[in-house]
């Protein structure tokens, strides 16, 4: 289990570095090192080839996807929401965010606002309160685990798969697509742990041309793991 929980742990990381703003230098540290993990160790072939394309990315020029996140998340303007809040009631610091704060407050952990500008019920910040109690887990023996779940199941599960997509789609996105990628992946891989599917209220809603979101977002996977493919075809020819 320890192991079990140390591969979670290192997800969460990941995706925590990956989805928190900050200016700080130290934006990125350890980022490629738990990429190799990934590749050493790939939950799927999906999951191993996105990871070696994002190293690729990490072996050039750090600035590429430092301004790839801003043209998502950040440039007017539309950019990209990321908080449970606005893809569950369409506003920023909603119910969420408040019932977010009552599941912290039943342990040691306290915002650092000055580290933290997101909300608590952002995506970038929900993985690193993840990460944070699942290695308490490790230490104090399950400490957190009943907290683990209910932040899974009550608000990551429900709306993961739209903020996914919605990355997956974007068309600023390209590392950041092979990010959602390895993310998709380790949902599922998730949903198994903790024994859930995916919601009814993502399988059923129809999005377009009469397509789940489910079925979309698994095509939207494979379509930008084929684009990615052709385009390394591109490079080497």
């Amino acid at each position: 289990m320890e192991n079990l929980n140390l591969a979670r742990g290192l997800y969460y990381s990941l995706f925590s570095k990956l989805f928190i703003f900050t200016t700080k230098d130290d934006r990125f540290d350890g980022v490629k090192e738990k990429l190799l993990l990934i590749c050493q160790n790939p939950l799927d072939d999906e999951s191993f080839h996105a990871a070696n394309r994002i190293l690729m990315s990490f072996d050039g020029n750090l600035k590429k996807i430092i301004s790839e996140y801003d043209n998502i998340f950040h440039t007017p303007p539309r950019p990209l929401r990321t908080t449970i809040s606005y893809f569950d009631e369409g506003r920023e610091i909603g119910e969420a965010c408040v019932k977010i704060k009552k599941i912290m407050a039943q342990t040691d952990i306290r915002k650092d606002k000055d580290k933290f500008k997101e909300s608590e019920d952002s995506f970038g910040f929900i993985f690193t309160l993840m990460g944070y109690m699942i290695s308490q887990n490790i230490q104090n023996g399950d400490k957190f685990e009943h907290l683990c779940e209910e932040l899974f199941v009550n608000y990551i599960n429900p709306f993961i798969d739209e903020f996914i997509n919605s990355i997956l789609t974007h068309p600023k996105a390209s590392i950041y697509k092979d990010i959602a990628i390895i993310m998709a992946s380790f949902v599922e891989f998730e949903r198994a742990y903790f024994v859930q599917s995916k919601p009814d209220t993502q399988k059923h809603k129809q999005v377009s041309n009469d397509l789940s979101r489910s079925e979309m977002i698994r095509r939207e996977v494979n379509k930008a793991r084929k684009n990615k493919e052709k385009e390394n075809e591109r490079k080497k020819a």
